[in-house]
């Protein structure tokens, strides 16, 4: 089984002799890779069964995103216990009576396959037995080998939608050898790598092509490629010590991992691989140097795990950054409700609940007639750091009855003759409740749309505006992370953006480049915010102006 400090298939496989030699007859045909690597931009979620969540690995992914894994790292007292993910449920999956299992692959049909066994000892030097799992039942697969390592060693890693599984067991002499098995007919065959010493087969796409890795009579581990026809490409990332296949896609895109230096320095890196683009360096970014990626759906989705700065080991989840663009409708800020109540000495006060204005800023709220003239100033209202004022209670000293047309406002700040910034409807005797209506003094309420689009081709995202009632001249914009109610900090700085002498904003485009992550939707919001960049703050702390006049939700 896995080792606590170890990474991979390919490394637990070291530790039961799957990469010492073997000997297997040659394939025909035999091809090497491209030598070219760049980095791949993908989006990584960390996923860990609350079970265990100091050590999860995540080993297979199916077309319907149904996840393989299992948590505990094998360690004495530690074992490993396998399980499915599917819509952020886990379901415990484990061979009948064995003490430790693994699940480590998946099809699109319903079938599971993996590897169990009897023993959790200190050594970590456990049996092995391969197995399938189907409509509930479960299955024991065993090479049918007359020189089986002691303890015996044989595990299933992969399966197609065909039912052909694949995986490897370990002879007397250590060598490990690579295998295919026949679900339908329990038949067994070979997979042959030319200038194997070593073999294992980690998995099959639809088609029959076969992905892993082997050892070659100078000691060094590579990855291969076999189609079903035979033919072998090597798989060596460029300036690696050791290459491992653990997956492949329906189109023969492989994933694996690669390792770098030695003893301390020793680092393991993701891959992806194509034919026409050759090998692409995937890390999540919270284990650079520590990633393994084990499976892979034919839509790209990545399964592997990490090593985080706690040192526990995390499942994760990687989604290839594709081309999106997201249409932001641009929603006039503040909103809330106002409501109007009565306090113990009959003076008219209200419950202020609001959000989308300055961090921190302090607003004037008032009583005004049909003409805006005042007719009761009530307690100021102080909202939070994500700009939020939450059912806080204000009064007045104005007990008499509302003049019809009269409305509640709240002010940009507390001085006197600041402009109202959001105001109540016309009040009614049978009504309490407010919706605060965003305004923008002179020009209306501010409103409109954006078009965000994210490149990873290009690694930009490319923002365009249109919108109005805006005060006509420069307007600070930002995507900070968050949301338009509780606000957070500026993830990018737009430039500028300008409104015309009729308050709109027509057409502008901002792009920002060097983008190395895609758009995590629902997380990040556009602000459009009332002054420019250079009025927004003071000493790094939001002025009035900083109030955003409206407010779009990426995603």
């Amino acid at each position: 089984m896995k080792s606590a400090n170890r990474l991979g298939i390919a490394t637990a496989l070291l530790m039961s002799g799957a990469l010492a030699a073997s000997g297997l007859a040659l394939a025909s045909g035999v091809a090497s890779a491209s030598p070219s690597a760049a980095h791949a931009a993908f989006g990584f979620s960390t996923l860990d069964n609350a079970a265990d969540p100091t050590f999860n690995q995540l080993l297979g992914i199916n077309d319907h995103g149904l996840i393989a894994g299992y948590f505990g790292s094998g360690a004495q007292d530690h074992p490993n216990k396998g399980y499915l993910l599917g819509a952020g449920s886990y379901t415990n999956e484990n061979f009948p009576g064995s003490v430790q299992t693994q699940v480590t692959g998946l099809n699109n049909r319903g079938v599971t396959v993996g590897f169990w066994s009897t023993m959790n000892n200190t050594n970590m030097v456990n049996d092995n037995f391969g197995f399938y799992e189907s409509n509930g039942q479960f299955h024991n697969v065993n090479f049918p080998a007359g020189d089986n390592a002691s303890p015996p060693v044989n595990q299933l890693l992969g399966v197609n939608d065909a039912n052909v599984a694949v995986g490897f067991y370990t002879d007397a002499a250590g060598n490990s050898h690579g295998y295919q098995y026949q679900i339908g007919s329990g038949k067994f065959s070979l997979v042959n790598v030319p200038g194997a010493t070593s073999s294992t087969a980690a998995a099959i796409n639809g088609r029959g092509d076969v992905a892993g890795f082997y050892t070659n009579a100078a000691g060094t581990v590579q990855g291969f490629l076999r189609t079903v026809f035979g033919q072998v490409t090597n798989l060596a990332f460029p300036g690696a010590s050791a290459t491992s296949a653990l997956g492949v896609t329906g189109s023969d895109e492989v994933v694996g991992f690669y390792t770098t230096g030695s003893g301390d320095a020793a680092a393991s890196h993701g891959f992806t691989w194509t034919r026409q683009g050759g090998f692409a360096t995937v890390d999540d970014p919270n284990g650079v140097g520590t990633t393994t990626i084990n499976g892979v759906n034919d839509a790209g989705d990545l399964v592997g795990f990490y090593v985080d700065a706690n040192g526990n080991t995390d499942g994760f989840l990687g989604t290839p950054a594709r081309t999106r663009t997201f249409t932001v409708r641009l929603a006039p800020m503040p909103q809330g409700t106002i409501t109007v109540v009565r306090d113990e000495g009959g003076n008219v006060a209200a419950k202020v609940r609001a959000s989308g204005l300055t961090p921190g800023s302090a607003h004037g709220i008032a009583l005004v007639d049909r003409d805006g003239a005042v007719l009761a100033a009530l307690q100021p209202v102080t909202a939070d750091g994500t700009g939020q004022v939450n059912d806080k209670l204000v009064s007045s000293g104005f007990s008499g009855q509302t003049p019809d047309g009269s409305r509640l406002v709240i002010t940009q700040d507390t001085t006197s003759g600041s402009p109202v910034i959001g105001r109540t409807a016309p009040l009614r005797a049978d009504q309490a409740t407010y919706r605060l209506h965003a305004v923008e003094a002179g020009f209306g309420t501010p409103s409109g749309w954006a078009t965000i689009t994210y490149n990873p081709a290009a690694s930009t995202i490319t923002v365009r505006v249109n919108a109005s009632g805006f005060t006509p001249g420069m307007h600070a914009a930002h995507i900070h992370i968050g949301s338009c109610q509780s606000q957070g900090g500026v993830v990018y700085m737009l430039m500028d953006l300008t409104a015309n002498a009729q308050g709109q904003i027509v057409d502008e485009v901002r792009t920002v480049p060097g983008v190395a992550s895609p758009i995590p939707a629902g997380a990040w919001y556009l602000n459009v915010h009332q002054g420019d960049s250079n009025q927004i703050l003071t000493n790094g702390q939001p002025t009035s102006l900083f109030r955003p006049l409206t407010c779009g939700q990426i995603g």
